[in-house]
């Protein structure tokens, strides 16, 4: 059994960054400038599920740096792997989750604002 390591730099904080940072820039990037709520609510689940999957991965990533047999592991109980290495994304999901909701609150203004625009655009034509 591996010893815990204390929460430090590179495997807590760098994780968590790029997570928050996917965050930030994903539903901007799969959403672009849309005028759909339904589209952009679309961009943000598809950017939710990418971070989790993501955050496994990650997590998965510095399980193995740190000389846990995660290759032979995944071979012995996939499911049971899978599991912890998705509940440890789930639970980074609390740092990431919240600059999500908030970029998806302002992208949502900008869909709102553009939509006005059209509409007043539309009407000076």
């Amino acid at each position: 059994m591996m010893a815990s390591q204390p929460i430090g730099l590179a495997n807590t904080g760098v994780p968590v960054a790029l997570l928050a940072a996917g965050a930030a820039w994903l539903p901007r990037l799969l959403a672009g400038r849309t005028l759909s709520q339904a589209r952009l609510a679309m961009a943000v689940a598809l950017t939710a599920l990418l971070l989790i999957a993501l955050g496994a991965g990650i997590f998965a990533l510095l399980y193995a740096l740190e000389g846990a047999p995660v290759a032979r592991a995944l071979a012995g109980d996939a499911v049971g792997l899978l599991s912890f290495f998705f509940g440890l994304s789930l639970r980074a999901a609390l740092f990431w989750a919240p600059v999500l909701a908030l970029v998806w609150y302002v992208l949502a203004q900008g869909v709102e604002r553009r939509r006005g625009e059209a509409i007043a655009n539309k009407g000076d034509a």
